[in-house]
């Protein structure tokens, strides 16, 4: 019965070492998860960015395009009032 008590307090300083020895880990999950979701957000803000960008730029090219025409509409009724007016 001696070597029982003993044996059974060998697993309990046994134990008692593994709870105070640090614990080796190469990352936390959810650190990682974190880093990857932040990674995600800032891909899909650059995704989001790029797609205003574009659309601003198609915008500007529209309302140039629109300008344009209205010049050349104006520019012709001017020569054709000059046409007439000789």
């Amino acid at each position: 019965m001696d070597d029982e008590a003993e044996s059974s307090r060998a697993g309990q300083r046994h134990g008692d070492d593994e709870a105070s020895a640090p614990e080796h880990h190469d990352a936390d999950p959810d650190d990682t998860l974190d880093e990857m979701d932040d990674e995600m957000e800032a891909a899909e803000q650059e995704k989001f960015l790029k797609e205003r960008r574009v659309d601003a730029k198609r915008k500007r090219v529209k309302f140039l395009d629109h300008l344009l025409r209205e010049l050349d509409t104006l520019v012709f009724l001017e020569l054709i009032t000059l046409y007439h007016l000789e």
